[in-house]
């Protein structure tokens, strides 16, 4: 028994008894031939299991006498992965199930009705100039050529008939529509990789043509990290990024899907990938085993321009096939900036990193410290956890009351992206924490700019500007805290 390709999973095959062909079925992945009663010495089995449902599930053939609980001989036999190719073009990426299917419709091309016998001229049938010539080469040397023709207009078929004969038929229209497939119909239409988890992203570069790159990808010092989240913006500048937003370029990443093949880089016009060119560079970089998180792979693609109203070129960059997705599968790309992925509050400092806290005017100072005290268990042991106690300006507070002090602080909102990120100007206010962890403190100035905004000056640059009446706030909440007088916005 030779299995051809894969197993039998709700399709009739044949045993071949004595030259005889008795079909099987199959409908529920297996099928029974009993012999006849009598001459049952010298029956041979032999036949071809076939199903394009898989290239590697078994198929059992056994056979087992009358009556008895065994079976007195088995075999197994397994697809095979046969891989298919364009001839002449053997890098062409052929889409291996759209070449099965078409193999399968050219070798059970069944005519459905018989059009005309005695046909003398083909033009009415479009067999004059068919859309496809289909040559079918048999292993035994000969060959069948096929026409086919246009479209019947009362019927679901198309007209086809043998080269050199005068009979027409009808063909299911199905069989003639993968028949004139155009070839790039047949090119897969899948990126060489997939990314079914966001969470395997560890870093993803945008870099537009025109415009500044962004770089994100996650800080591994968890236990250091002065911030809640761990995810940072790394290009054009180091800072902390807004986790939503970053999610939302994550999913754009992988949700990309291909729509079509559009064709090789050198037979295409206007991709705006010429010479690598690219309206976007996306690099996405991927542990695809969350075990073994030192294996990376790096995946890359190239943004071209508008294909059509709603579809884009895009290209894998170690490639030159190129594909069109759905222009709005990219929209995400639009805010790949700086100013929307950064994260837009300057004081946001994890309060389990900060040992003292103090804000400075040119006219006042306001000081807070956080002092923690090791838990013990009955036996005096550290239990792991630590009691807290606030002061401020010296004394002890209310822990409740001053941590809802410490969010309107830390919760203090840059307005925008500072055209000059090392902008010099009057200090108007200092922010200084002084932390448990490295850098062991952190200083944020805020410095006159104009009349409605301060510039934010955080490690050596300028990077936001923020209202001046968010910080005026700020400085009030301080005041109204030392009063006594302070209530926390809802």
């Amino acid at each position: 028994v030779e299995a051809e390709d894969g197993r039998i999973n709700n399709t009739a095959f044949t045993l071949k008894l004595d030259g005889i062909d008795t079909p099987l079925s199959t409908s529920q992945a297996q099928g029974v031939y009993t012999f006849p009663e009598t001459e049952i010495v010298g029956y041979t089995v032999s036949g071809t299991a076939t199903s394009f449902n898989s290239d590697t599930d078994e198929v059992i053939i056994q056979l087992t006498e009358s009556g008895a609980s065994e079976a007195a001989y088995e075999t197994i036999v397994k697809g095979n992965s046969a891989a298919y190719s364009i001839e002449g073009a053997e890098n062409f990426d052929l889409d291996q199930s759209a070449a099965k299917t078409l193999l399968g419709y050219a070798a059970n091309l069944t005519a459905t009705k018989l059009v005309a016998e005695n046909v003398t001229d083909l033009t009415p049938y479009g067999l004059d100039k068919p859309l496809a010539t289909v040559t079918m080469a048999y292993r035994d040397g000969s060959k069948t050529v096929w026409l086919v023709g246009a479209q019947a207009p009362t019927s679901t078929g198309s007209y086809f008939s043998e080269q050199g004969s005068k009979a027409v038929f009808l063909v299911y229209q199905s069989a003639a529509q993968n028949m004139v497939k155009a070839l790039t119909a047949l090119h897969t239409c899948e990126m060489p990789w997939s990314i079914a988890d966001t969470t395997t992203i560890t870093d993803l570069v945008i870099e537009p043509a025109d415009g500044e790159t962004v770089e994100i990808n996650y800080d591994d010092n968890t236990d250091t990290n002065l911030s809640v989240s761990s995810i940072r913006l790394v290009q054009p500048f180091v800072y902390g990024a807004n986790s939503d937003r970053v999610e939302e370029m994550f999913n754009g990443v992988a949700a990309l899907t291909i729509d079509a093949y559009a064709g090789e880089l050198g037979e295409l016009e206007n991709t705006g990938l010429e010479d690598g060119a690219y309206r976007y560079k996306v690099a996405v970089q991927v542990t695809p085993d969350k075990t073994k998180p030192e294996e990376i792979v790096t995946y890359t693609y190239l943004v071209g321009n508008f294909a059509s109203a709603d579809a884009v070129y895009v290209k894998p960059d170690d490639s030159t096939a190129v594909y069109t997705v759905d222009s709005s599968s990219l929209s995400f790309l639009d805010n790949a900036t700086p100013g929307y992925l950064v994260d837009q509050f300057s004081n946001l400092i994890y309060i389990a990193r900060v040992d003292a806290l103090d804000v400075k005017t040119a006219d006042d100072a306001w000081n807070v410290t956080i002092e923690r005290t090791p838990q013990l268990d009955a036996d005096g042991k550290e239990t792991g956890k630590e009691d807290e106690a606030f002061y401020f300006d010296g004394e002890l507070t209310d822990t409740t009351l001053f941590k809802k002090l410490y969010q309107e602080i830390i919760g203090t909102m840059n307005s925008k992206l500072c055209d000059d990120y090392h902008f010099d100007g009057k200090v108007y206010c200092t922010v200084t924490y002084t932390l448990n962890v490295e850098p062991n403190e952190l200083t944020i100035e805020y410095l006159e700019y104009d009349d409605d905004y301060l510039a934010v000056r955080r490690d050596g640059l300028t990077l936001f500007l923020i209202k001046r009446d968010r910080i005026d706030s700020m400085i009030n909440a301080l005041n109204e805290y030392r009063a006594g007088t302070f209530v926390a916005k809802s």
